[in-house]
């Protein structure tokens, strides 16, 4: 089935199971803005479309595959947008990427829940994917794997006695000289062994700042993986006072 445009009136009749969130860093001033929605219907199709931060994003163009910002774009089949950034399943290291991510290859949303927990991130463009947060949905928001690990003194030690399970603490690092806002993921207090990606923090800092209760836990530790797949945090938000 050929995609199909719709208005944002039409659209608004579309039932959504889940959304991901497509962030844009500006390739020179590296601020990250949240430019389109990714929905995954219920009844199977995706539909993408643009958010009205995108108007507002300094040298943002649509992308080839969407050029209206004002339309809804649906299709049967996950665009080659998104699914080129999904590793390719016949790879002889396929099933092992799988492990590290906590992933069945027989689950039914493989493909979503392999952009939303790498991001989905190429070479070639500063595009990421993300979970839309949902403020009234309490436990898991979202996992990701810890950035940096190879630029954080003393972190593959500290991975290599971490239980899986273990809970993790956020430490924000202002005096950071590349990103002030970036974010530190500590083992114990000050140790840290590594960040939170950039590309997520657009939608952590409102979690931090509404007053919830936020948790992450080490998910997966995987001691036989890249660096950058070395841990994969679940993060967690509560109501205040829980």
């Amino acid at each position: 089935m050929a995609t199909i445009m719709l208005t944002r009136k039409e659209s608004l009749g579309l039932s959504v199971e889940r959304s991901l969130l497509v962030i844009w860093k500006h390739p020179e001033t590296r601020r990250s803005r949240r430019v389109g929605k990714l929905d995954h219907l219920t009844d199977g199709r995706f539909a993408f479309s643009y958010l009205d931060e995108s108007r507002d994003a300094a040298d943002f163009r649509p992308l080839v595959a969407f050029p209206d910002m004002d339309s809804t774009y649906v299709s049967e089949n996950l665009p080659p947008f998104f699914r080129n950034r999904v590793m390719n399943s016949g790879r002889p290291d396929y099933e092992e990427f799988l492990g590290w991510l906590g992933l069945d290859s027989r689950n039914p949303d493989l493909p979503i829940e392999i952009l939303a927990r790498t991001g989905g991130p190429r070479a070639t463009d500063t595009f990421h994917i993300v979970d839309a947060p949902n403020a009234d949905v309490e436990g898991v928001v979202t996992r990701f794997f810890v950035s940096g690990v190879n630029h954080c003194e003393g972190a593959l030690d500290k991975i290599q006695s971490m239980a899986e399970g273990a809970e993790l603490s956020l430490r924000p690092e202002p005096s950071n000289p590349y990103n002030p806002h970036a974010v530190l993921i500590d083992e114990s207090d000050d140790s840290s062994i590594g960040w939170v990606p950039d590309w997520l923090l657009t939608e952590l800092q409102p979690l931090i700042h509404e007053g919830a209760t936020i948790r992450v836990f080490a998910d997966r530790v995987n001691l036989d993986a890249p660096a950058h797949l070395s841990v994969l945090c679940r993060l967690e938000r509560y109501s205040a006072g829980r």
